[in-house]
């Protein structure tokens, strides 16, 4: 007997606007992320390093064990959104699931440029994909200012704080359970130490 198996592959929605190499390069890059946390290391400073070496490093003192692990799960949930046969737009659904398909995207770009000679151009895919680039300003530093300094700390707008990263867009596009407990359930003591 003989079964046929389809397997989609990641970003079958955005054939539009991506071309196969470049959907296989962010299938590659997602593998090689996950690839990167869960292989095994002779610490877990070495694992977490592997994580947040493509995130914002003025936060670099706040990237926990917990951090890591809710981030992977964020970079699961863009993935499993990006092997729908339909396109999901917006992609991510937080500011941690707007870094990990930035990071993918990243990734994916220097695999085609380093293995295949191939300049990419996700641009189209971008525009689409985010609800807004606003996250991307976490990256820049001002030399003349201290790192994650509390003391000279000016809100941030739209899910931009450190502790809103996992916290959804829109209460009706949930993420994954495990990256964003709900306030009122922590306030009423239902949260479970992990």
């Amino acid at each position: 007997m003989h079964f046929d198996i389809k397997v989609n592959m990641i970003a079958e929605g955005w054939k539009k606007e991506l071309p196969e190499n470049h959907r296989i390069a962010l299938d590659l890059a997602y593998s090689d992320f996950l690839d990167g946390y869960f292989h095994l290391s002779r610490t877990e400073d070495e694992k977490l390093g592997r994580v947040t070496k493509s995130l914002p490093q003025k936060y670099i003192t706040r990237y926990s064990p917990l951090f890591c692990r809710r981030f992977i799960i964020s970079m699961s949930s863009v993935a499993e959104r990006l092997v729908q046969l339909e396109q999901i737009a917006p992609l991510p659904r937080s500011t941690a699931e707007a870094m990990a398909l930035h990071i993918l995207i990243e990734d994916a770009t220097t695999l085609l440029r380093d293995v295949k000679r191939i300049d990419a151009d996700y641009n189209e895919f971008k525009a689409l994909a985010f609800r807004d680039t606003e996250f991307l300003s976490l990256y820049e530093t001002n030399p003349n200012e201290p790192a994650d300094n509390p003391t000279n700390h000016k809100p941030l707008p739209n899910n931009l704080e450190f502790a809103d990263w996992f916290k959804p867009f829109d209460s009706n596009k949930p993420v994954n359970p495990f990256v964003y407990e709900d306030w009122t359930t922590e306030q009423a003591c239902l949260n479970f130490e992990r």
